[in-house]
């Protein structure tokens, strides 16, 4: 394996470029075999890349004859792993629509939050989810939906159009909504091959909820680039089912969230006959702990990768290339990019052509306060070594990172204060060693008693 300075200094985004300058759908279904698999404890499902394509283009069909979607048009999904959400991200691609994805458990007022700016077109969710949305189509309408023939004039995507709406929680404030260009599909590929490390021999999973920029990413995008059948695992997270199943489906490159890999150390007792070779991790820094206990037992390093939705993974302890690592950092800028420090935060040159934020959805005073001339500034401090090694400090405003995920204290307060009982609310992080940080809240009663809600209530 070539050495990360070789990399580095041979790297050409020229090549990257060439390899995915056509339509995304072509990119992420011009590959033989099974594109997704799908397993619950009742039912498995498959699709392959052929079926894929074909359905996602005569769903396109249905949403341009039928609701009239145009290019720049919003199609969300409020779902948790199916087929018909990848089948409803490959239409809207095919008109040159954006997809919004929506996490599972957000209530209605956070729905509404993150619809408001910019309304779908056509909204889809699965079956259960029914209550927090109207106007809606759910998946079991799906069979009457791909009656109709195929789209045959693709939409045409330049590397500057929108084609992803993802909302980010702040300190203050609803919810922004990232727009991510389809300069995002070679962000992707960079990471799948130097971060990820992914090899033709790999079974790869990674089992982040596509409602997050992780899951979406590099659960769903990435492995359908390379030609790799998508595992959906359509079940709450469990360690032992996670372990269990990594050993039945002989798992060989795993991607996943600390929180995950803390409970997992923290509570298999069993040894598990994996065949694990590669494993990453993301969402926020992992405890040099859990990565000796995953080293102790089952012989594989857990290397620890930084990114955000707006820039998608541009730090890392890849996979792809030989590098000295130190455990506690996040590794070493992607090949392609330029990554510094300043003000103390984590800074990305949006010069690179795999930089794909184009600004937060009706608010230009946040996009231009994220920038330093043409330098993005994360929030995330972090210092770097003299070997130019990353090492995480914290956020610089008072986001909660709860499992990965980023929770605005701005939200909770807002839902708190519904309450007639409650004048004032304020949410802080409260460590917790196994999923990062809680939600620590404090409410001000109309009559000055301050109630204390405890982490776990």
């Amino acid at each position: 394996m070539v050495s990360y300075e070789e990399v580095r200094r041979s790297f050409s985004w020229n090549e990257v470029i060439k390899f995915l300058d056509k339509n995304p759908l072509d990119v992420l279904t011009s590959h033989d075999g099974i594109a997704i698999k799908r397993f619950t404890k009742d039912v498995v499902e498959d699709i392959s890349f052929s079926d894929l394509k074909r359905k996602a283009l005569r769903l396109a069909l249905y949403l341009r004859e039928f609701h009239d979607v145009k290019k720049g048009d919003v199609i969300a999904v409020l779902a948790s792993k199916k087929i018909e959400q990848v089948i409803v991200l490959l239409a809207t691609f095919s008109l040159g629509a954006i997809y919004q994805p929506l996490f599972t458990a957000f209530g209605p007022e956070a729905i509404k939050m993150r619809t408001r700016d910019a309304k779908p077109k056509v909204i889809f969710y699965q079956d259960d989810q029914k209550d927090k949305v109207s106007d809606a189509i759910p998946f079991s309408k799906f069979d009457e939906l791909l009656s109709y023939g195929e789209l045959k004039n693709i939409e045409k995507i330049n590397w500057d159009d929108p084609i992803v709406l993802l909302y980010t929680s702040g300190t203050t404030g609803a919810p922004k909504g990232a727009l991510i260009a389809k300069r995002l599909l070679l962000n992707t590929y960079v990471y799948m091959k130097y971060g990820i490390g992914i090899r033709d021999s790999d079974v790869f999973w990674n089992p982040a909820d596509p409602g997050w920029a992780y899951g979406l990413y590099y659960g769903i995008i990435g492995p359908l680039m390379f030609g790799k059948t998508v595992i959906f695992l359509d079940e709450p997270f469990n360690p032992e089912r996670t372990m269990e199943f990594m050993e039945e489906k002989k798992v060989t490159n795993f991607a996943f969230a600390p929180t995950a890999y803390r409970m997992i150390a923290g509570t298999i007792k069993r040894k598990y006959d994996l065949v694990l070779e590669r494993a990453s991790s993301a969402g926020e820094p992992l405890n040099p702990e859990v990565i000796r206990w995953f080293m102790d037992n089952y012989n594989v390093t857990i290397k620890d990768h930084y990114g955000q939705t707006e820039v998608g993974m541009v730090v890392y302890n890849g996979w792809g290339y030989e590098t000295k690592i130190k455990i506690g950092s996040m590794g070493l800028p992607a090949p392609g990019y330029e990554i510094d420090v300043i003000e103390d935060t984590i800074a990305v040159k949006r010069d690179s052509p795999g930089f794909h934020f184009l600004g937060y959805l009706n608010n230009p005073e946040k996009t231009k306060e994220s920038f330093r001339g043409d330098w993005y500034l994360t929030g995330d401090n972090a210092y770097k070594d003299e070997e130019g090694y990353f090492w995480f400090v914290g956020r610089k405003d008072d986001v909660v990172k709860v499992s990965g995920y980023r929770v605005g204290p701005f939200e909770v307060e807002s839902v708190l204060l519904e309450f007639p009982a409650v004048l004032e609310s304020a949410v802080v992080a409260d460590e917790d060693p196994i999923r990062g940080q809680w939600c620590f809240t404090k409410l001000f009663h109309l009559k000055d008693i301050i109630l204390v809600l405890s982490k776990r209530d």
